[in-house]
């Protein structure tokens, strides 16, 4: 009797232990304060489980800890690579789509720009039509907001290039940063998404671009352009509150909260 009953207790104490195991999911600074707001939803479902939405680390970075075994799911704008796919057994999801925006604080005064104004502004002592000097915030140049940026106009792509040649320009290297340098001075500029800003309440207006509105009912019929993909990247043998938490993503009320801040769910 006491070896059964000391059976039970280990079984109740290790499905406790699995219980209370967090879900820990960090990744692109675009996809984190939207998934955030899903978990919240997630949990009131599932109080037996918990989710911890961890700091940004940006999508690489993301990969990274998932295939070192630090977190659950990965949250990026691009695909595992063929090294990364390699490492590790990976299942990928698309589950958004955002618009990738120019952003500038909101206390600029600015609400648009067509792409010969943007290009300028990279120039040296380049100025908004306010008359604040412009700062761009440039990212690597193999990052997907590099991508998308320099293929608005071979214009933009010049003045890019030319920009990151130059010495003391301001950096990023995620989507977070990148926004936090946008928010704690007004003539700071760069790429960001709707998502970033909507999520997070960042006080930073998401530019008009040619007469183009960013907004996820545009992006939906085509009208905007410009996007990011966002992906959730799992371990195949994912545990299964995993599994339900990525299924959770494709249901009514995430894909609610994801359109409601800045994504297009997929």
């Amino acid at each position: 009797m006491r070896v059964a009953v000391g059976l039970i207790c280990c079984s109740i104490a290790a499905q406790s232990a699995f219980a209370q195991a967090p879900i820990r999911i960090t990744g692109t600074g675009s996809g984190t304060g939207s998934i955030r707001l899903v978990a919240d939803a997630f949990m009131r479902v599932h109080p037996e489980l918990r989710v911890e939405v961890l700091p940004t680390i940006g999508s690489s970075g993301a990969i990274k800890a998932l295939i070192a075994g630090k977190i659950e799911i990965a949250l990026s704008n691009h695909e595992p690579d063929e090294t990364e796919q390699a490492a590790a057994r990976l299942s990928t999801i698309e589950y958004a789509r955002t618009p990738f925006v120019i952003a500038v604080h909101k206390d600029v005064g600015v609400a648009a720009l067509t792409s010969p104004q943007l290009a300028a502004l990279y120039a040296p002592g380049a100025a908004f039509a306010t008359g604040l000097r412009a700062r761009p915030v440039l990212r690597l140049k193999d990052a997907t907001d590099t991508e998308i940026l320099r293929s608005i106009s071979p214009a933009v792509a010049q003045a890019f290039d030319a920009a990151s040649k130059s010495k003391g320009m301001l950096n990023a290297a995620t989507d977070s940063t990148a926004a936090d340098m946008m928010q704690s001075s007004p003539g700071v500029f760069g790429a960001s998404t709707l998502a970033i800003i909507a999520s997070e309440g960042r006080p930073l207006a998401a530019l008009v671009l040619d007469g183009r509105v960013p907004s996820v009912d545009n992006l939906a019929n085509g009208s905007y352009p410009y996007f990011k993909h966002l992906f959730a990247v799992v371990n195949d043998d994912s545990a299964a509150p995993v599994v339900q938490f990525v299924a959770f993503l494709r249901s009514a009320d995430a894909r609610a909260i994801l359109r409601a801040h800045g994504n297009l769910p997929r």
